[in-house]
């Protein structure tokens, strides 16, 4: 695991490299963002 935060920025890069994008409405706009990359996952309660 710890290698991943330690090449975090790097996979960054190629995300933006290779173009992995997403895709959201707001104010009936769509807007593509980049994918954002973290090396410790976000845990969302329900």
């Amino acid at each position: 695991m710890y290698d991943l935060i330690e090449h975090e920025e790097t996979v960054n890069e190629l995300l933006a490299r290779y173009g992995v994008k997403f895709g959201i409405y707001k104010d009936n706009v769509f807007k593509e963002q980049l994918f954002p990359f973290d090396a410790i996952p976000r845990v969302i309660k329900k």
